[in-house]
């Protein structure tokens, strides 16, 4: 599943959530209690717990194999030399769940999930990827910013209902969620002025995408659009202090390439998966 994050100023509320909003789908008591609380049948409860589980046998699987990935294809582009720090565990040791901060990479997932269509715009340097996100249908919900907290969280189970079901096709249109979090930014210190949370619609549904149920819920077909991401790595505890570096460096890796991106819009990616180094957060600007 995917989540996102937001960055700087006041901007920084936004991003502290995911530190510290618990959406209740990590453990699976929690995410039972969540998935009753949102109304779901047995039926749907059984089949959601049994992913559950799923996932974490693969993790534990995964990790028991011992097949690894270089950083550089981890990240998805080469790291700037300047950035480069040793990259151990927890507390610097190799005994503190080495590979724990390597990301996920964006080809494992996209090999196991369906992740939204894109090209490289021909930008290859050190300390970031560019991405042409390819125009597609997204169902999107407003994210309220004068409650981020529960706006959040509520946008959220907003679209994970459409994904299962809450449409007019009562279809289920994936088994795991690719969202991405749109925030618009203004003035000096980057107040939120509004934000989006969009799930993006798998191809067999793109041509018809199912209507949803919820008035507050709507699709949405994005136009092409590039965007400059860097990732890092989890399960981590300083997750509020990774995104702001990550953000950071973002910025200098452009600066460092003449580029000058839209500041007004930040759009972040997290990729949630149970264990350790199954974790995969992005923070990206826009194109100018």
């Amino acid at each position: 599943m995917f989540k996102l994050l937001a960055v700087w100023g006041l901007f920084a509320t936004a991003l502290s959530l995911t530190d510290d909003l618990d959406l209740g789908i990590n453990d699976e008591a929690g995410y039972e209690r969540q998935l009753r609380e949102q109304g779901f049948s047995d039926d749907d409860i059984s089949i959601f717990l049994q992913e559950h589980r799923a996932a974490i046998q693969e993790t534990l699987d995964e990790a028991e194999s011992g097949e690894t990935v270089k950083w550089n294809e981890a990240n998805g582009y080469k790291e700037c030399d300047r950035f480069k720090t040793k990259r151990y565990g927890f507390k610097g040791s190799k005994k503190d769940c080495t590979g724990c901060l390597k990301p996920y990479s964006y080809a494992q997932i996209c090999a196991k999930f369906e992740c939204p269509p894109y090209v490289n715009p021909g930008i290859y340097a050190c300390g970031f990827e560019a991405r042409r996100m390819l125009s597609a249908n997204w169902a999107v919900t407003s994210i309220d910013t004068d409650d981020l907290e529960n706006g959040y969280r509520n946008a959220f189970w907003r679209l994970f209902k459409y994904v299962n079901k809450a449409n007019d096709q009562g279809v289920r249109l994936a088994s795991s969620v690719y969202i991405v979090s749109k925030w618009s930014l203004g003035g000096f210190l980057g107040k939120v002025e509004s934000g989006q949370m969009a799930f993006y619609i798998p191809s067999a549904f793109q041509a018809d995408p199912p209507a949803p149920t919820d008035s507050q819920v709507s699709v949405e077909n994005w136009d092409d659009v590039v965007t400059y991401d860097r990732v890092f790595g989890g399960d981590r505890p300083d997750n509020l202090k990774a995104l702001t570096k990550a953000y950071r460096l973002l910025k200098r890796s452009l600066r460092q390439e003449d580029i000058e991106p839209d500041t007004s819009t930040v759009m972040t990616f997290e990729y949630v998966k149970p264990g350790c180094g199954s974790q995969r957060s992005e923070v990206a600007v826009v194109g100018a």
